[in-house]
């Protein structure tokens, strides 16, 4: 009976470390997000919809990323994203490559819009375990937008024209 509870007891520490314990040690989801708004005169309603469609399926990584939601009509696209962009916590401590996010694309004639959310930084080890999680603190999520996802940003609006 005993071994039974410890068994239980195990499973659950288990599954409540891989999914929760990951999360909280992270800063909060006001310093994990960033946007940018762009007006250009090449941005069209539908052409530059589907580009934006086409980025967002050949830029971030297929192993997470995916569109769950799509609109032509308003021209709008959500869903899951994940790069790849190192970037350095400090001397000592493990440096986060892997980011993943939630985004949303607004795109009509003459502007678009892309905004990133939730932003979840790590590394994996060679066995695909998550070692390292963040942004940690609100250095580091500004070192991560600045690094990583402002340069996706001007890429994907460039892309759109």
């Amino acid at each position: 009976m005993m071994q039974k509870r410890l068994l239980a007891l195990s499973l659950f520490f288990l599954l409540f470390q891989n999914s929760m314990c990951l999360k909280l040690w992270i800063v909060s989801s006001k310093m994990r997000t960033t946007e940018d708004a762009r007006d250009h005169k090449t941005y069209q309603k539908t052409r530059s919809f589907l580009k934006a469609k086409q980025w967002l399926e050949y830029k971030l990584d297929p192993e997470v990323s995916k569109i769950e939601f799509e609109n032509q009509e308003t021209g709008e696209l959500r869903g899951i994203g994940l790069i790849k962009c190192y970037v350095p916590y400090g001397i000592g401590e493990v440096d986060a490559n892997e980011h993943e996010f939630e985004y949303v694309v607004k795109v009509r004639d003459g502007h678009a819009e892309m905004q990133i959310n939730k932003i979840f930084s790590f590394i994996r080890d060679p066995n695909d375990i998550i070692l390292n999680y963040g942004p940690k603190n609100e250095k580091v999520a500004k070192v991560t937008i600045r690094s990583c996802f402002r340069p996706l940003l001007d890429d994907f609006f460039e892309f759109i024209k």
